[in-house]
């Protein structure tokens, strides 16, 4: 918000709404029972629907990999509909730490820890999101913050870049483990900004920043409580995500 108040005009803060997230291969179905409507919606879709009187906004995105919904409505008919909800057999709540690992599993980098003010979107894996018309030969080229180091990165002179990584054994490593290139190795080529476990898959994963001239064939050591680990690079994300389409 300090950001938004500073570069621009023009937008309204809203404090008497609340946000609820409906995750998962059922969402679609429970929701339909209160909204029918939401079938009709596919991945990134946003519209406004009524309940018991209240205006909801809703997005079909959320940030777990998996299918699912988005929910901003007043916030005095937050608990009534999150109780309709609930009141389902399809339907449990959930908290952040799920959130988490899906995210992880999904290969989705969260901000604070794999995007930060010194981590560009192009370290991250993000240049996709960098749309063709903001790029030094689009139509509307700059001109937005950063620009010097986002475009000296697209051009190729990122200084790192974000791999998954598959830690051997059940020991998760996680935020802030530094990575080597051997078990003897003492100069650090990265460390890692996500990791935990990965319920659906089974094992520890994590994602981590490494130098971008990193082979991606190597195998990567965590040092964990004075302890070489050894890690095997894998692509991202570690588990399909389940968008409607």
């Amino acid at each position: 918000m300090a950001l938004f108040e500073k570069h621009l005009t023009g937008f309204e803060t809203l404090s008497d709404r609340a946000l609820l997230a409906l995750q998962g291969p059922l969402a679609e179905g429970a929701l339909a029972k209160l909204l029918p409507d939401v079938t009709q919606m596919r991945f990134m879709d946003v519209c406004t629907l009524t309940w018991q009187g209240g205006e909801l906004w809703l997005s079909r995105s959320g940030y777990t990999g998996e299918d699912g919904f988005e929910i901003s409505l007043p916030m005095a008919m937050a608990e009534d509909f999150a109780r309709a909800l609930l009141a389902m057999d399809e339907v449990a709540p959930i908290g952040l730490g799920a959130r988490d690992s899906l995210r992880m599993e999904a290969g989705l980098p969260l901000y604070g820890n794999d995007l930060s003010e010194t981590i560009s979107p192009v370290e991250a894996g993000l240049s996709w999101g960098i749309s063709k018309s903001r790029r030094p030969d689009g139509v509307n080229a700059g001109g937005y913050l950063g620009q010097s180091v986002v475009e000296a990165h697209l051009s190729g002179a990122a200084p790192r870049k974000r791999i998954g990584l598959v830690p051997e054994g059940r020991a998760p490593m996680r935020g802030g483990v530094p990575l080597f290139l051997s078990e003897t190795d003492t100069t650090q080529i990265g460390e890692i900004t996500s990791g935990g476990f990965g319920p659906s898959l089974g094992h520890p994963i994590a994602m981590a920043l490494a130098q971008s001239d990193t082979p991606s064939d190597v195998q990567i050591w965590g040092e964990l409580r004075g302890k070489r680990h050894p890690m095997r690079q894998v692509d991202l994300p570690f588990f399909k995500t389940s968008y409607k389409r």
